[in-house]
């Protein structure tokens, strides 16, 4: 296991602000920051990160706790697997207390072995770039004959898979690789009808320059290869397969290299391949991003939406290239998106016109070629359906459909005029065709909305009734430690110190078996520390995400946030002696049930008077007890269900 001297470590210096920040676009909000959440698709900010207690919290979907919980939710890691991911990005060295690691599931294991995999393919076909002679007479010519510098080369780790059949293959066998995690990381493909009875393998790029594609984080998930002979009967690129660690359509490529320019310029300029990506970067225009040859998702467009509110399109000239912008135009629009188009002169690419103009160039050519999608649509459907009474009626349906997709109705607003001037329509009669539009959107989109906000697996927290179950009492008294822990509650002792001496005086266990180990750390922790505070709770591995929901409504929210989602929170406190000691009653009603049930069954089987009667004065006793409680509490009736 890791040491808990290396979880400390971590934990003072991942900062909380920062992790979250490369995959979330935070803004200044009062004493926290916040941005849109990275776990639900929403268009109003409703997620905060709190660098001073070391929390996230979302209020739309109930998502929360330390920044070991959000690489864990944002990455799909385990426990420990997040510790090392920190760990790796801060220059941490992990300490464990064997030479053995944790026992990792097989999943676990697989993902390991990819990132592993994958890496060292990475260095292999960079070195093989460089330094075989047959990959700088193919591969390193090829990128200098398309002005790729070598600190490009070096900086997103270019190489070049050689015209071999297996010597990739022999290369990683010899390192110890093996052959199921190459096969799943796309490296290797078996053989097909081999009529040996031993399977056979070979190697997947030959004859290719690598384009390795990179998480967030800046890990190796995939590669592009593209073939540079002229055989037809190969294609001109292949990409790694779906994987534990890559899908396509969740990838953008370029991200990790240009979301530090993204957040800073607040825009991000969307192409279509790797080389353009490669040249806009190495001429200074660094917030670019590419769909790597793939139709644009909705998942790219919610990692978009992460980083910058306005996207500008640059796409070919030819049909296909603006066939493609018009269908990105739209699923930008409905992620909550501000859309620009730059169309290049047909036979050009942003690569091609790039080398040719320039960065500096390039950059006047984007501001002044720009269009909105309403001057972009209306241009392109004016010169396919013609500019006649019907063309131009066609053309306003179609682009009223785009405008009817942007959520802000203020925008929309301001769409429809600027189409009816250029399309010289009545504007009410745009704005009554647009509200049918939006009516036949929402109505079609209704069920599939739903669908998407529900979220079984998170929590909403409500307020717990004292009909509530056992585990959510459980779960309220561990609130009430959380919150309460550093309070008096006499001149002598604190609330934790009385908290823990009321567990251990009733002999109440915890069900939950998670809190129960978790309430046991903590009054170890205190009786070592003669205290706890609220760092121990956030950086816990169990409470760290009831630390984050407790605490986020500690503390009163900046008025935007009451005003936006209609937050209020309690922030008086004068009373919580009151609240933690009906938690413990509570809890103890519960326990008095158990016992009861526990009686009463020995009673039906008790065979002797004497077993009888003692069993009888027991149950009188725990009636007692209970009558105590409930009159405390001021409740009627019989014992709550266990």
């Amino acid at each position: 296991m890791i040491r808990q001297h290396t979880i400390d470590q971590i934990f003072s210096a991942a900062s909380i602000d920062e992790v979250v920040g490369d995959y979330v676009k935070l803004k200044r909000s009062g004493s926290g920051m916040g941005g849109l959440c990275p776990f639900h698709n929403e268009k109003t900010p409703s997620f905060k990160v709190s660098p001073n207690l070391g929390i996230y919290k979302c209020f739309g979907c109930g998502r929360g706790g330390n920044v070991v919980d959000f690489v864990m939710e944002i990455e799909r890691l385990t426990y420990p697997e997040a510790l090392r991911h920190l760990a790796s990005k801060y220059h941490i060295e992990i300490e464990e207390d064997n030479s053995n690691r944790e026992e990792l599931s097989e999943q676990v294991k697989l993902r390991e072995g990819l990132y592993v995999a994958l890496a060292f393919a990475q260095k292999y076909f960079t070195d093989q770039l460089l330094n075989d002679t047959e990959g700088k007479a193919v591969g390193y010519s090829y990128f200098k004959e398309r002005a790729i510098t070598d600190q490009t080369i070096e900086r997103f780790g270019l190489g070049y898979g050689k015209n071999s059949w297996d010597e990739f293959l022999n290369h990683a066998q010899s390192n110890g690789y093996d052959l199921d995690i190459l096969v799943k990381a796309g490296l290797i493909k078996e053989r097909q009808n081999d009529t040996s009875e031993e399977k056979s393998y070979y190697d997947t790029y030959r004859e290719r320059v690598m384009f390795p594609i990179h998480n967030l984080t800046g890990k190796v998930v995939g590669f592009g290869g593209r073939h540079l002979t002229k055989d037809k009967k190969s294609p001109k690129y292949i990409n790694s397969p779906e994987s534990e660690v890559y899908h396509k359509s969740s990838v953008l490529y370029g991200l990790y290299h240009a979301k530090k320019a993204i957040r800073e310029k607040e825009e991000v300029l969307l192409v279509e391949g790797y080389l353009d990506v490669l040249m806009l970067a190495q001429s200074g225009i660094e917030n670019v991003v590419a769909t790597s040859g793939t139709a644009l998702t909705v998942d790219q467009v919610k990692l978009v939406k992460r980083f910058a509110d306005k996207a500008v399109m640059l796409y070919d000239g030819d049909p296909a290239g603006i066939k493609a912008a018009i269908r990105g135009v739209d699923l930008l629009l409905e992620g909550g998106l501000n859309v620009d188009v730059v169309v290049f002169p047909e036979g050009e690419d942003p690569d091609s016109y790039c080398r040719k103009l320039g960065g500096a160039g390039l950059e006047t050519f984007i501001h002044e070629q720009r269009k909105n999608l309403v001057q972009f649509k209306t241009e392109v459907l004016l010169a396919e359906k013609g500019d006649t009474a019907i063309g131009r009626s066609e053309t306003a349906r179609e682009v009223l459909e785009s405008v009817v997709k942007i959520p802000d109705p203020l925008k929309r607003n301001a769409f429809i005029k600027e189409t009816s001037v250029l399309l010289d329509f009545e504007e009410t009669l745009l704005q009554a065709e647009a509200k049918r539009l939006r009516h036949q959107l929402d109505r079609s989109g209704r069920n599939a909305t739903q669908t998407t906000l529900i979220q079984p697996e998170v929590n909403a927290s409500p307020e717990v009734k004292p009909s509530a179950d056992k585990r959510s009492k459980e779960h309220l008294l561990v609130e009430s430690l959380i919150l309460y822990a550093q309070e008096p509650y006499d001149e002598e002792v604190d609330m934790a110190g009385f908290i823990f001496s009321e567990l251990d005086a009733d002999g109440y266990g915890f069900e939950d078996a998670e809190l129960a180990d978790a309430v046991n750390e903590a009054r170890t922790y205190y009786s070592f520390h003669d205290g706890l505070d609220e760092s121990f709770f956030t950086k816990h591995k169990t409470l760290g995400k009831i630390a984050a929901d407790t605490l986020s409504n500690k503390y009163k929210l900046s008025p935007v946030w009451s005003d936006t989602h209609e937050i209020f929170v309690k922030t008086d406190t004068e009373n919580y002696k009151d609240v933690v000691q009906e938690n413990l009653n509570y809890l103890k009603l519960f326990k008095l049930q158990f016992f009861f049930n526990k009686t009463m069954k020995q009673l039906e089987e008790a065979e002797s008077e004497e077993d009888v009667l003692l069993l009888q004065r027991k149950i009188a006793k725990l009636l007692q007890v209970r009558k105590t409680i409930t009159d405390t509490l001021g409740i009627e009736g019989a014992l709550p269900e266990a």
